[in-house]
């Protein structure tokens, strides 16, 4: 029962992931959500391999690895394009994991969270619902970025150009900010972790505005 509620929650939490990054990246839903969809029953049951083999330390490591290789192949995209995509994807999903884990646990609404738990289970479906949210509110503002092209699987994107500085000053914003999250909790005990996620829920909100208002006005 604990296998079958791991796959199917881990494999809604990466439905919601790659419908998030095929969204933020403007490519089309109804053309690749079925190939991701069996993608991610896959993932999930890796995942789980890994997390049986007590390989939890490298499970992200191999499951991000593994998400690259099927976008380069099914999204034909160069490989520096793939793994632009898949990293906002992860940083994202670090973000409104942490978010939730730290408003949840802060307000006392669940304890403490372990894999193959029902806290487990309700943090999983939290984020997917999260992110199935925030890609909706893309989608219906027909927003996102345009500079990774279907096809591009010999292109590889001009990631440090002019009109891409918006999208690489959060990129970079965000990374920082996961760094100084975990060396907060390296080097003290107690971290206000309340603040530290409206901090890091400004961060998302500013990669939504500039999702939906970048690439909007280059469309008008």
């Amino acid at each position: 029962m604990n296998f079958a509620s791991f796959v199917f929650f881990s494999s809604l939490e990466y439905i919601a992931f790659v419908f998030f990054i095929l969204v933020l990246f403007r490519f089309n839903i109804n053309e690749y959500v079925l190939k991701f969809a069996i993608f991610s029953v896959v993932l999930s049951l890796v995942s789980n391999t890994l997390q049986t083999e007590s390989l939890r330390a490298i499970s992200p490591l191999v499951q991000a690895g593994l998400m690259i290789c099927f976008v380069v192949f099914f999204l034909r995209v160069h490989l520096f394009n793939a793994t632009v995509m898949v990293t906002t994807g992860y940083l994202i999903n670090f973000i409104v994991s942490w978010i939730i884990a730290t408003v949840t646990i802060h307000f006392g609404s669940i304890g403490e969270i372990e894999p193959y738990t029902r806290n487990a289970f309700i943090m999983q479906s939290a984020s997917a619902f999260m992110m199935f949210m925030f890609g909706l509110v893309i989608y219906l503002q027909k927003g996102g970025f345009s500079f990774v092209e279907n096809n591009s699987r010999f292109k590889r994107i001009r990631f440090f150009d002019r009109d891409n500085r918006p999208f690489l000053v959060f990129i970079s914003l965000s990374i920082v900010a996961i760094f100084i999250v975990n060396l907060m909790f390296v080097l003290f005990k107690n971290v206000p972790n309340l603040f530290v996620s409206i901090f890091l829920f400004i961060a998302l909100l500013g990669l939504i505005y500039l999702s939906v208002k970048r690439d909007g006005r280059k469309n008008d």
